[in-house]
């Protein structure tokens, strides 16, 4: 969420060389208003253009392993496309930026003249960049982009304002991380693919006792549990975890907790496995630093929530669904393949395919 102002210019500019339009011949009526927030209309094309600046953020993680329609299929297994859900949370984003415009003032916060030219420059350059089609199809012009570019900007400064208030102190020890090597193995049966289970057997689960027993002396000797484990065809894995982390089994987290590095646990068992744990450190100091920042970053997100969270709850909202759900994910815009060296020209030609032409007038609906 923390972006300064010249984190949001470096976000545009990877926008910017990234954008190539595939679209259909549908149109936006960019100026109906999609959302109406405090008394400030939000228009569709405003809406428009964020939706795609945050597709084609996701569009360089996705594309590579869903394919380029991966914003029409139910990636989550939720029952509704992927592109819904980005679209969903892209409002609720922009909610949040006219809410901090309208309030940001009240702590003192507001963009500098520079900044604002900044954005425009930003936007211009952006604009310049991109075909008219693609800049169509995004319904980019230079009031849109640099508006967008000002609301992350601001909200940026809002946020880092509400961090600078935190306590920043941290009980290093309450946040002491361990790292432990462990292999499991599964004593709860088997499930066909109608769903059955099958129990194992007490022999069953006594060969299992005996294979983890002949694993556990092999690591004790070569003191290499990796190399133990794949002799038996098992896989050792690794993790770090903190005094309150509830992620491994209560009785693996005590037997885990009373080893010294270097020690190797007894065989430890549970209702759905058998485990053996190797404890690698009892200080690991670079997850014990992630988990301190963690920690610090938590409570920048409490600060900045507490201020924001009464304020949104207070403005009076109203959303046109109606026009919203006419943005769809019938076009495709793309990173390039390969980046531009220093020095070169930006400005890059699209990469993309223009399927039809987007026509000049607009009229309601995508």
């Amino acid at each position: 969420m923390r972006k300064n102002m010249a984190g949001v210019l470096i976000l545009l500019f990877v926008m910017m060389t990234a954008l190539t339009g595939c679209s259909g011949s549908n149109k936006l009526n960019n100026t109906a208003e999609a959302m109406n927030i405090g008394g400030v209309s939000v228009p569709l094309g405003e809406v428009n253009f964020y939706l795609r600046y945050q597709q084609t953020q996701v569009q360089g993680m996705y594309g590579p392993f869903f394919g380029e329609d991966f914003m029409n299929q139910d990636l989550m297994g939720l029952g509704t496309p992927y592109g819904v859900t980005v679209r969903d949370t892209a409002v609720d984003t922009l909610q949040e930026y006219y809410v901090v415009e309208a309030h940001a003032e009240e702590l003192g916060v507001s963009l500098t003249e520079e900044e604002k030219s900044q954005a425009l420059e930003a936007a211009k350059t952006f604009l310049a960049s991109n075909d008219n089609k693609t800049l169509k199809a995004m319904s980019a012009d230079e009031s849109t982009v640099s508006h967008v570019l000002q609301l992350m900007a601001l909200q940026s400064k809002v946020y880092e304002n509400r961090a600078a208030t935190i306590d920043t102190e941290v009980d290093q020890a309450s946040l002491a991380q361990k790292r432990i090597s462990y292999v499991a193995s599964s004593i709860v049966g088997t499930t066909d693919e109608e769903g059955n289970m099958t129990e194992l057997t007490e022999e069953e689960i006594s060969e299992k006792r005996a294979q983890m027993e002949t694993l556990l002396s092999e690591a004790k000797t070569s003191n290499d549990l990796n190399a133990a484990a794949e002799a038996q065809e098992m896989i050792a894995s690794s993790m770090t975890y903190g005094k309150d982390d509830s992620t491994l089994d209560e009785a693996v987290q005590n037997a885990a907790d009373a080893l010294s590095d270097g020690e190797f646990s007894d065989i430890i068992e549970t209702e759905s496995s058998l485990y053996i744990v190797f404890m690698e450190s009892t200080f690991d100091e670079e997850a014990t630093e992630t988990a301190k920042q963690n920690e610090i970053s938590q409570r920048e997100r409490d600060a900045y929530n507490e201020w924001y969270t009464p304020l949104f709850d207070g403005t009076e909202i109203t959303v046109h669904d109606e026009l919203i759900q006419t943005l769809t994910f019938d076009r495709i815009f793309s990173e390039p393949e390969e980046e531009v060296p220093d020095g070169e020209n930006t400005e890059l030609e699209t990469t993309g395919e223009e399927t039809e032409s987007a026509e000049e007038e607009p009229v309601e609906g995508e």
